[in-house]
């Protein structure tokens, strides 16, 4: 496993659990694409360093509360498939969510390009193992 690649994944989830947005910034890539549940239901992408910061403002808006704990790592040279357990509780619905979901996350030159949020873990392994 890349250590360095799984270094940044791991500060990703730490810096986006605090709400470090600018450090969270910092870890991707400007160019990066970020397809969390929501912009996967509502088909868009989260583009760049504006991208990053409107997905947490998004996701702010939603949820009272929302935490990834990565469970599992798995590396594929650079691209690291983390299996996270998501709590959240949703800001108007009430929703309580305590669940597994998968998370594909591609790498260049140490920085994040690409996150692809899956609700199935296995759907997250199978995008990189066909």
């Amino acid at each position: 496993m890349s250590q360095e690649n799984l270094e940044v994944v791991r500060r990703a989830f730490a810096t986006f659990n605090a709400r470090a947005v600018d450090d969270l910034v910092g870890l991707s890539d400007p160019d990066s694409e970020w397809l969390p549940f929501r912009a996967q239901l509502e088909g868009m992408v989260y583009r760049g360093h504006e991208g990053i910061r409107q997905c947490v403002r998004d996701m702010d808006d939603d949820w009272e509360a929302f935490r990834i704990d990565p469970v599992e790592f798995h590396d594929r040279d650079d691209r690291i498939v983390v299996i996270g357990h998501v709590q959240a509780l949703g800001r108007t619905s009430g929703v309580d969510v305590d669940s597994k979901a998968g998370f594909l996350f591609e790498l260049r030159a140490g920085l994040i390009m690409r996150v692809v949020s899956y609700s199935d873990p296995a759907a997250a392994l199978e995008a990189v193992n066909p």
